[in-house]
């Protein structure tokens, strides 16, 4: 049913006795608590100020007798009438609008739920689309791909995963001369970018664990070399896809927090120390700590510098710090860009910033990822560890099985014999290594609008 775009209520909505969900659509700092002015009447900034205040006053002194009933939140015509996205849908062929709507309706929505990230990707993002032809790839990029995670199976799921890989194939080769001129223009579009970037990773690398898994028989005890070799791979584009923001952000880290996606950015609400203060972050902590007593073994020890890995289980220890402050129920820190958690395996409630997950990625130094790419026994074991932070997340599908699946994918590249290395993290997630190539069941849990689409 298409919105005629009336405020507060849209006609075909009322007509059909509908709740109208324009209201969803639309970052909460937008709405207006004030009646929808005539359109043909413009109100200064001066007469909207004095109207806030007549209304504030009103809030605060009511009538005797007479109760005050807030008026109905309207939608400033700016927000969906204009078409927000109407400049980047104009460059693109009548097919691909369809992505757009997806992208904008829903997928956006998976990114943040939430102002001020919500209002970022809804209202800035479309005007930066706009002027950058590769975020507008991108952001088709990641519709086909939710569109083919909903659809699950069958000709239209390939149709989709196909479009995806396209999409993002164009918009690479626009993004990364880009890149090499980082400015105050193109920075935000950037970072957008890279974010897309960063999530078509997930998505995509878990997906072929996933196909690598599936394809080896269900009888074999050992994986081969090869399969031990292209599941490494994945985990290594997951991480280089966590560090793609970095790219833009060093060069370009005043632009960014100065420009349109700035409130996405800006993290200087987290606490500057954040020690562990539960009983399961302490206990959790020590078991971290505890790994550094592997470069006591003489087998493990690799043969160039420690500081590498030294410094990754630092930034390991201080995220799983971070996330538990942020997850704490009664935490007073605001719900920046929220996700659905699972603390302790049970309980789900709301992480208060999913970039504290992303935190020990962004730090860790590139001798770290180097000797990852070594098959470095202990640099395994610190990334089998830090898998757990995006294995308690809930309700993603561009995080599902991401957690789970790092897990897999470095007890493969361990062998057996050091799988006791791994126990931990094993457990936690509930990973069964010992029939890790049987097939296994999809645990996504989520909302309607994460329903497949066979279901709906």
């Amino acid at each position: 049913m298409m919105c005629d775009c009336n405020h507060p209520v849209c006609n075909n909505c009322e007509k059909r006795g509908h709740k109208c969900s324009f209201l969803l659509l639309a970052p909460s700092s937008q709405l207006s608590t004030k009646r929808a002015t005539s359109p043909h009447s413009a109100t200064s900034p001066e007469h909207s100020q004095q109207l806030e205040t007549i209304s504030n006053t009103i809030h605060s002194s009511p009538s005797a007798g007479s109760p005050y009933t807030p008026p109905p939140a309207s939608i400033p015509p700016y927000l969906r009438c204009d078409d927000v996205w109407k400049d980047a849908r104009q460059k693109l062929s009548p097919d691909l609008h369809q992505l757009l709507y997806h992208f904008e309706l829903s997928s956006s929505l998976t990114l943040a739920s939430q102002d001020p990230a919500k209002e970022a990707w809804q209202v800035a993002v479309p005007q930066l689309a706009a002027r950058h032809d590769f975020l507008t790839h991108q952001i088709l990029a990641i519709a086909s791909l939710h569109l083919g995670r909903l659809h699950m199976k069958g000709d239209e799921r390939t149709a989709m995963m196909n479009m995806s890989a396209s999409q993002m194939n164009k918009a690479l080769s626009r993004y990364r001369p880009a890149l090499e001129n980082i400015n105050a223009e193109n920075a935000s579009a950037l970072f957008a970018g890279a974010t897309l970037t960063a999530v078509y990773m997930f998505r995509q690398s878990t997906m072929e664990i996933d196909e690598i898994w599936a394809s080896v028989p269900i009888t074999t005890a050992c994986a081969s070399s090869d399969v031990s070799e292209r599941m490494l791979n994945s985990i290594l584009r997951i991480i280089w896809g966590l560090r793609g923001p970095l790219a833009v952000l060093i060069p370009g880290f005043q632009y960014v927090l100065d420009g349109q996606m700035g409130t996405i950015l800006n993290r200087n609400w987290w606490p500057q120390q954040a020690p562990a203060s539960t009983e399961q972050a302490m206990d959790e902590d020590r078991r971290l700590a505890r790994i550094a007593d592997l470069w006591k073994d003489e087998e493990i020890k690799p043969g160039s510098s420690i500081d590498p890995l030294t410094s990754a289980l630092l930034y390991l220890r201080e995220a799983y710090a971070l996330v538990s402050v942020l997850a704490q129920p009664d935490t007073a820190y605001p719900p920046h860009t929220s996700i659905c958690y699972s603390y302790d395996g049970q309980t789900e409630i709301n992480l208060m910033d999913r970039g504290a997950i992303f935190y020990w990625a962004t730090k860790i130094p590139r001798e770290f990822v180097a000797l990852l790419e070594q098959k470095n026994v202990v640099a395994l074991v610190i990334v089998a560890h830090y898998a757990v932070l995006p294995g308690r997340v809930r309700n993603t599908w561009w995080l599902e099985n991401l957690g789970p699946n790092m897990v897999i994918a470095v007890a493969v590249a361990l062998g057996r014999d050091n799988w006791h290395l791994i126990e931990w993290p094993v457990k936690v997630l509930n990973v069964d290594l010992e029939n890790a190539f049987t097939a296994k069941p999809d645990k996504l849990e989520g909302n309607l609008g994460e329903v497949p689409m066979e279901i709906i």
